[in-house]
């Protein structure tokens, strides 16, 4: 009899334990998760530094192992180097195009003052001629010209005095934002040092999640992340000093600010073309035609740089649309910061990917790939 109830316990326990086995594995992941997000929520402060030192670290990781082996094997003379170059290529424009602004308050202010008073000049005589268009042109000019442009303009352009007290509260922020970026070189001095202890913790993570598989993933967003930006970077660093060369050769007044201003239109992904358009514009009405046409040639070559130079450079290591990288850089500016706009495209280029795995379908390499083999 003592046997028998023995059995029926043992039984309904064994019973239970099956029943709430299956819930451990949700408590354990909601727990890990739980862990996971007060950890995330106690660093969030310290977020921007760290997401913008790790796309760096990431970025020039090569760059690490090349000059390691040109130190005689020194990991801290090869961090220092690479700190260097980090400071040159994402750094000092940053901080130029900031102390640019600050040095151009006054003249940036009194423009800003003047331009809902200007007006367009009259239409050149030649508009007229346009077959076609031209008699429809001048009288669509000539409104503009006396009506619609300076009405718009004082509507949509604040005023001077609160754009100046935007300007002056961002130069009061300056101060941050060097913190930011000391954050940001401390981050990337420990990432560097520690590199491949952290690669081997995520490819274990990786391993664990998702096999083989996720390894590939975590090195395809090594590449991504390397590509995008240096793609962007470099594009904005080379087609800015173009284009103030050009301003430079053409006479523009204010050419430092203008420079500065197609810098960060490059890095927003707006490109640097219509910053020397419109430079175009205005010297064809203030200044002689030479200088204009002057203008006009660096701009036509601007807009090849916008279509060519970016994707060349991004397409050395990862097939990106250029849709994919616009709307990753606006909304990872948005939700990331100034690192969002190279984290934005990498999560969007990754999460496409992992989703035409998911389906089946293949991606463009592959696809090609396969051309290529029929």
């Amino acid at each position: 009899m003592i046997t028998r109830f023995r059995n029926l316990f043992a039984s309904a326990e064994a019973t239970t334990r099956a029943a709430v086995s299956p819930v451990r594995p949700v408590l354990t992941a909601l727990a890990v998760g739980l862990l996971l997000l007060a950890a995330v929520w106690i660093i969030h402060p310290f977020l921007p530094p760290i997401i913008w030192g790790a796309t760096i670290s990431v970025t020039l990781w090569p760059l690490v192992l090349r000059l390691q082996a040109v130190c005689f094997g020194s990991r801290s003379a090869a961090v220092f180097f690479t700190i260097l170059a980090a400071m040159i290529i994402f750094f000092l424009p940053a901080v130029l195009v900031i102390v640019i602004f600050a040095q151009h308050v006054d003249a940036v202010s009194h423009f800003i003052t003047i331009l809902p008073s200007l007006r367009l000049p009259a239409a050149p005589v030649w508009v007229e001629r346009i077959p076609y268009v031209g008699g429809r042109i001048i009288p669509f000019w000539d409104h503009l010209r006396d009506n619609s442009l300076p009405s718009l303009l004082q509507h949509v352009i604040p005023p001077p005095e609160k754009i100046l007290h935007v300007l002056l509260s961002s130069a009061g922020s300056f101060g941050s934002l060097l913190l930011e970026f000391a954050l940001t070189l401390v981050v990337m001095v420990l990432l560097l040092s520690r590199a491949e202890g952290i690669i081997v913790l995520l490819k274990k993570i990786g391993g664990q999640l998702g096999g083989e598989r996720g390894r590939s993933f975590l090195k395809q967003a090594e590449i991504t992340t390397r590509g995008v930006a240096l793609g962007v970077t470099l594009t904005a660093i080379i087609e800015s000093l173009f284009g103030w060369v050009g301003l430079m050769a053409a006479g523009m007044p204010m050419g430092s600010v203008i420079a500065a201003v197609m810098f960060i239109s490059c890095v927003l992904q707006f490109g640097g073309a219509w910053v020397l358009l419109l430079s175009t514009v205005w010297l064809y009405f203030t200044a002689p035609l030479t200088h204009a046409v002057i203008m006009l040639l660096f701009a036509l070559v601007a807009v090849a740089g916008d279509n060519f130079l970016q994707p060349l450079i991004i397409r050395r290591y990862v097939r990106i649309s250029v849709i994919v990288i616009m709307v990753g850089a606006f909304g990872g500016l948005a939700t990331f910061g100034f690192a969002g706009v190279f984290i934005g495209p990498t999560l969007l280029y990754l999460t496409e990917t992992m989703i035409r795995e998911w389906v089946g379908v293949p991606s463009e390499e592959e696809e090609k790939s396969g051309a290529g083999t029929e």
